[in-house]
Formats: structure tokens, sequence, C-alpha cells
């Protein structure tokens, strides 16, 4: 299983906006240049973001983007879910019957390889809802000098 780009950059973006003195926002524009993304695509990211209730549009010319929930209340799980949908993350084709063939099909009914998947499913979704954004935020201001970031904030607000 592979992540889209949009997952990561949306966190980011999400990281970023925290940093947002209150009510105020900050343009897509800003928020591509700094992570050097496409603009086209991280706007599509944002509507998403936007969508999923995690983030609020600001209308107008100085408008743009703010966080709608603290970092606390928002895991990975959540930007998983406004990144790349609701549905299942493993779709069962159900090929043990094809696989068993045309006589022994008929007595399928447990596929021990759609139950595995659903498992990893579960475990999956457990550790990113277990991951807030406040947590990660915590790890990276310890481990890193956050001055040249909230100066580009200040800058681009």
């Amino acid at each position: 299983m592979k992540l889209s780009s949009g997952w990561e950059q949306s966190v980011y973006v999400l990281l970023i906006l925290a940093q947002l003195p209150q009510n105020k926002s900050m343009n897509s524009i800003a928020l591509s240049e700094r992570l050097d993304v496409s603009h086209s695509y991280l706007k599509k990211i944002i509507k998403c973001l936007v969508n999923e209730g995690l983030i609020i549009s600001v209308p107008g010319k100085y408008g743009g983007f703010s966080l709608a929930k603290s970092l606390e209340e928002i895991t990975f799980y959540d930007v998983f879910v406004a990144v790349e949908g609701r549905g299942k993350i493993f779709a069962s084709q159900q090929l043990l019957k094809k696989f068993l063939g045309e006589e022994e099909g008929h007595n399928a009914q447990k596929c021990a390889v759609t139950d595995s998947l659903e498992s990893i499913e579960n475990t999956l979704v457990s550790t990113l809802t277990s991951i807030t954004l406040g947590q990660v935020y915590s790890q990276i201001q310890s481990h890193y000098d956050l001055k040249e970031l909230h100066q580009w904030v200040e800058d681009n607000v």
C-alpha cells in the first residue's frame, strides 16, 4: 500500500496552519511555495481538508485557510480519510471461488486472504487513529528550532 503524496502534503499544511495567530489565515499560494509543491494539486488537497472539516476557508481578498480544530483533535486517520476517502482500504475481489475452481468454489465461505487483509486494515486504522498531529508537532518542536518557520508565517499572514 502506498499513501498518496497528498496525504503528506496535508499533514504539513495542517502543521503550518497551526502556527497562525488567532483569526488569521494563509493562502494556498504561500503554502505551496513553502512546501515547494504543485499549487494546483495542493488546492485539490486543501479542498478535501475543507470538505472534511479539518480546515476553514476564509473568503475574500485577504482570505485563505485556517485550522478548524486543534492539532490534538486531528489524527493521522482524519487526514487519511480526507485525502484518500472513506471506503475500505483493501477491497477484496472475492477471488477464492475462482482460485478453487468451479466444483470446490461452490463450497467457498471463508477466505484467508480477505480475513488477513481485514485484520491488516483494522490494525492500520487503529494505528492511524492513535497518532495525533499534536503529538507529531511536539516531536518536531523537541528536535528542531522553528524560528525560521515562525518568521515565515508572520511574513505571510
